[in-house]
């Protein structure tokens, strides 16, 4: 280490130096920064995805990729099962969970009738589920 003694007079002259100017003009706020946002490693904006739709329908329009699994299926005949049990004796907080289970499961093929706005809608189905079911639980204990 460089054990160079300074004295006040040097630490705090009031003339800068050829290096800060070097470093004040690097770090210049002319630039215009943008501010950082996060982004999910799956993250695709609606334009880039309504681009991506656009050529896999070109080039598969016949061919639909919105196939539940089997448990995804058997989750909507459960589901609806439950909800017709819960028409039948009256169970309202059956029947809310009934629905929001269903809505939950069939994301997918309700998105897919939205085109370009596809994720939007998935999203606010998603929320919509998540709150009618909590609002199940809520009427269930009260």
């Amino acid at each position: 280490m460089d054990d160079k003694k300074f004295s006040d007079d040097e630490l705090y002259s009031g003339e800068t130096s050829d290096d800060e100017n070097l470093y004040a003009e690097k770090i210049s706020l002319e630039k215009e920064t943008r501010p950082k946002t996060f982004h999910s490693k799956n993250f695709i904006d609606s334009e880039t995805q309504a681009a991506e739709d656009k050529k896999k329908s070109s080039s598969h329009e016949s061919e639909l990729k919105f196939r539940l699994s089997h448990a995804e299926t058997s989750g909507v005949a459960i589901s609806a099962v439950m909800l017709i049990y819960s028409l039948a004796e009256g169970d309202k907080p059956l029947f809310f969970l009934a629905t929001a289970l269903l809505i939950f499961l069939l994301r997918p093929l309700i998105g897919a009738l939205f085109g370009k706005h596809n994720r939007a809608v998935q999203n606010g189905l998603h929320s919509f589920s998540i709150v009618l079911f909590i609002g199940a639980l809520l009427m269930l204990f009260l």
